[in-house]
This record gives C-alpha cells, sequence and structure tokens, in this order.
C-alpha cells in the first residue's frame, strides 16, 4: 500500500491485527471484509475502495469489533446485514457499525433486524429480548470516544493506560501518556524477561509497562496463543 494522505489519520490494521484486537480469527476478518464464495462483505474496506487491499482502516476495525460481538451472541449473518441496510435507509447512518448513531439507535435496529429474519422469539427464550440487545450494543461501542458521529480513538476497558488511536502510530495500541508500543515493550519483556530495566531505558513508571505487557498478553491468551496465569 502507498504511503499517501489516504493512510493518515485512518490507522492501518492487517486481518491477523484486526482478529487479534478482537479476538477473532483473520478467516473471520476477511469474510465479513471482503466476501467468501456467493456470499457478499458486510462492507467493502476503507482501504479497498482505494486499491484493493485487505488492510482495514479503525473504523473497520470498530465495525468489525460490532459484527464479532452480535455473532457471539447467535445473530445471524443476515440480520447483521439487514441492520446495515436499516441504519443505512431508515436512519440515514453511513458506515453504521462504527457510529454513534448505532450507539443511540442501535438496540432498535437490532430488535428489528431479528423480527425480519425472525430470531426474536428463540433468543427471547433464553434472555429478555430488549436487554440482551442493548447488552451487545454498549459492549461493543462503549470504550470509544466519538467526534461527530465517527469514533475518534478506543480506551480497551481492560487496560488503565492502552489507547488505539488512529492519528498516532498508524492506530496500533500505545501507552497514552508515552506514545510507545505495547506490543513493543511486550515483545522485549518477552526477551528480556525484566519490567525495571524497560522502565530504565523507556524512562516509564513499572506499573504503565505492567499494564501493556498485561494488555498484549491477554489478547495473546484470546487468540489462543498463551495458556494458564499471566506472565507478569
Amino acid at each position: 500500500m502507498p504511503l499517501d494522505l489516504s493512510i493518515l489519520g485512518h490507522g492501518v490494521y492487517s486481518p491477523r491485527e484486526v482478529a487479534r484486537l478482537i479476538g477473532g480469527t483473520p478467516q473471520e476478518v476477511l469474510r465479513w471484509t471482503r466476501g467468501s464464495g456467493p456470499s457478499d462483505p458486510l462492507w467493502k474496506g476503507y482501504y479497498q475502495e482505494i486499491d484493493d487491499s485487505t488492510e482495514l482502516s479503525f473504523a473497520d476495525l470498530v465495525e468489525v469489533r460490532v459484527v464479532k460481538s452480535l455473532r457471539s451472541a447467535k445473530i445471524s449473518m443476515q440480520a447483521i446485514r439487514y441492520a446495515i441496510k436499516l441504519a443505512n435507509d431508515k436512519y440515514g447512518i453511513d458506515r453504521p457499525l462504527s457510529s454513534l448513531g448505532f450507539r443511540t439507535d442501535g438496540q432498535e435496529i437490532l430488535i428489528e433486524a431479528l423480527e425480519k429474519d425472525g430470531q426474536l422469539m428463540s433468543l427471547s427464550k433464553k434472555r429478555p429480548g430488549q436487554k440482551v440487545f442493548k447488552d451487545i450494543v454498549q459492549q461493543s461501542l462503549v470504550d470509544l470516544e466519538y467526534e461527530n458521529d465517527r469514533p475518534i480513538l478506543w480506551r480497551p476497558k481492560n487496560a488503565k493506560h492502552i489507547v488505539i488511536d488512529p492519528s498516532r502510530y498508524f492506530g496500533d495500541p500505545i501507552i497514552d501518556e508515552y506514545g510507545i508500543s505495547s506490543n513493543t515493550l511486550y515483545q522485549e519483556f518477552k526477551e528480556f524477561g525484566d519490567i525495571r530495566y524497560l522502565s530504565r531505558i523507556y524512562e516509564i513508571p513499572v506499573s504503565f509497562i505492567k499494564d501493556a505487557i498485561s494488555f498484549e498478553s491477554d489478547l495473546d491468551s484470546a487468540q489462543g496463543q498463551k495458556h494458564g496465569q499471566s506472565i507478569i
């Protein structure tokens, strides 16, 4: 992908990186954003529109995260497609799954989509339907910050000092106050095994480095790459 202005401020993520951040698989990410066999993608990724790249933007990352939550709640692809179309047609929400409008109206959109798909009753038998939909939307979007209806950064709720900001470090997770990649610290910790050493050379408090390492370790655990307790 050429390094041009189309990248600046949008973040750049490979399908594998997106999968690691959302706890999914690269195959899921590609299926949802590129399509599979006769199935069309749910939407075309930002960079696909520019040069047919499989890499994704921050907005794509947020939307894939929402789709992962919906699929984990057993909501069908048909219902998700309908929800996207409904949000666009009825509410005028462009790129709906990553929008503030979806966080506001997502519960109603999901209810209508599931009614159309015939799933509402089966879900309601297990759990009260409206509460389920509200929880899905809130859990997917609650730790995002918005500007003009669009997400501008993600502060993962399981990491006190980490931010994912497409305007910084191409959207890689960083320690917000210091601008250092959490994955860089994680890889160096795995090599040196000494948090206090990293604290000295980067001039970052030990607590911040522990937070970064725990965040990255949790991502690995979710991908099945690590097992057992935290490494710190």
